[in-house]
Order: structure tokens, then C-alpha cells, then sequence
């Protein structure tokens, strides 16, 4: 087996630190899915440490979903399978970590959501414009942080699921909630990153069933928002310097 050159730890943190080493050997791909993971006896060499903190960053990566811990002979850390779920899940760390950025993000929004504006556009019925409508007017409303992330997001999870596609659906909240979990870490202003109002002209292109016009406009937002969001994600990387 190939073992990849870890850095001693020597500070009080040090399973923190070994944690984050071999984080950044799963996400670089040098482990892959399925892949064991040194022995703790290799980490304690490696680190130069002791057993009870490699066990202690184990255990993280195996509480984050990176790894699967297998009992027996055979047994050991594995790496797993990183699905869609996994990645929503651990992002808030892959951004932290500079292994993410907004724009990969929005790139992805950019390729799907103005299809899926399409798609509600002909399924648009006088209940779901009324959900539209509602949404829009309650992104004015301040709450946590988190909730009213969600409030600036709604009409995007409405127009998912009116697309009638339940794959399409899936993958939009996915990256939703990527970037939801990702700001989580550092807050940034709401009406820096997504003011209130900016989905009027999507939402009055499907209600009027019109696809083209709601594709052209969701395209149009999600390439605004993406200029808003590097901004925002540059002076938060700038800070942390």
C-alpha cells in the first residue's frame, strides 16, 4: 500500500490537525472510495503521536462520513463512497478547506436551474403561482440566519418541484443547500449576497407560463448572483489570510 507523507503534529490540537491531514488526502483523491487508511499503528509513527488522539481523529472523519470504521482482521478505517448526500453534507469543510468555491457551485445552478424554470413554467397552476407570490413577498422577513437563507432560496425549491422531474428537484436542493451550509461558516450580509425581490422576474414569466422568457430570466439571475457571491466569498478568503 502506498502511504502518503503526512506532516508531524506537534501542537495541543493535534488530533484536529490529523484529522485535517487526512482529510485533504480523501478529497485530493489520494485515497478513494474504498481505500483503507493506514493502521493506527502507521498514524502513530506518521503524526508521532499517540494512540488515543488518532483515535480521536478517526473518529471525526468517521462522524463527518468520510470514513467507514470495519471491525476484524481485516478491519479498519475505509474511505466511502462520497454521493451527492455526503458532499452537502461535509461542504461547509470542503469550502473552509478551499477544496469548493461558489462559482464550481453556481456553474452547476447555471447548467440546470434555467431548464427547470422552463419545466414550471408549463406546469404552472393558479395554487403554485400563489406559493410563488407568497415566497417572494416573505423574503423581506429578518430571522436566523439559516432560516432566512432559506426564505431568499424558497422560490428556487417552489420551481424544483414544479418542474415535475424529481431528479432535477433532488440535485437543485442539493446545491442549494450546499451553499446554505457553506455561508453558515461566516454569515455574510443577506442583501449583500441575494437582496430581497430579485426573483420577480422569474416568477411573472412562469405564472405567465411563458418557458423561454422564464428561462432567460432565471439565467440571468443566477449570473448576477454568482458575481454577488464571489465578491463575498474573495473577502471572506482575504480575511483569512
Amino acid at each position: 500500500m502506498n502511504l502518503v507523507n503526512f506532516t508531524p503534529v506537534k501542537h495541543m490540537k493535534a488530533s484536529d490537525e490529523i484529522g485535517n491531514q487526512l482529510k485533504n488526502a480523501i478529497f485530493e483523491g489520494k485515497y478513494v472510495a474504498g481505500d483503507k487508511l493506514p493502521s493506527e499503528r502507521e498514524l502513530i509513527e506518521l503524526f508521532q503521536i499517540s494512540r488515543t488522539v488518532v483515535r480521536e481523529a478517526i473518529k471525526g472523519l468517521e462522524a463527518s462520513g468520510l470514513v467507514e470504521i470495519k471491525q476484524g482482521a481485516m478491519g479498519g478505517a475505509f474511505v466511502k463512497l462520497m454521493t451527492f448526500e455526503r458532499l452537502t453534507n461535509v461542504c461547509q469543510e470542503l469550502f473552509i478547506m478551499e477544496k469548493m468555491s461558489f462559482a464550481e457551485v453556481c456553474e452547476a445552478r447555471l447548467q440546470i436551474e434555467p431548464m427547470v424554470a422552463k419545466l414550471a413554467a408549463q406546469n404552472c397552476t393558479p395554487e403554485m403561482a400563489e406559493k410563488l407570490r407568497e415566497a417572494s413577498r416573505n423574503e423581506e422577513h429578518i430571522l436566523d440566519y439559516p432560516d432566512t437563507v432559506y426564505l431568499r432560496q424558497k422560490v428556487h425549491y417552489i420551481l424544483a418541484d414544479m418542474s415535475g422531474n424529481r431528479f432535477l428537484a433532488a440535485i437543485v436542493k442539493s446545491l442549494l443547500q450546499v451553499i446554505s451550509n457553506a455561508t453558515t461558516k461566516f454569515e455574510p450580509s443577506h442583501d449583500k449576497v441575494h437582496p430581497a425581490g430579485l426573483h420577480d422576474g422569474i416568477i411573472e414569466a412562469v405564472i405567465a407560463q411563458d418557458g423561454q422568457q422564464a428561462e432567460a430570466e432565471m439565467r440571468e439571475h443566477l449570473q448576477a448572483f454568482t458575481l454577488r457571491l464571489n465578491v463575498v466569498e474573495k473577502d471572506y478568503r482575504d480575511t483569512e489570510k
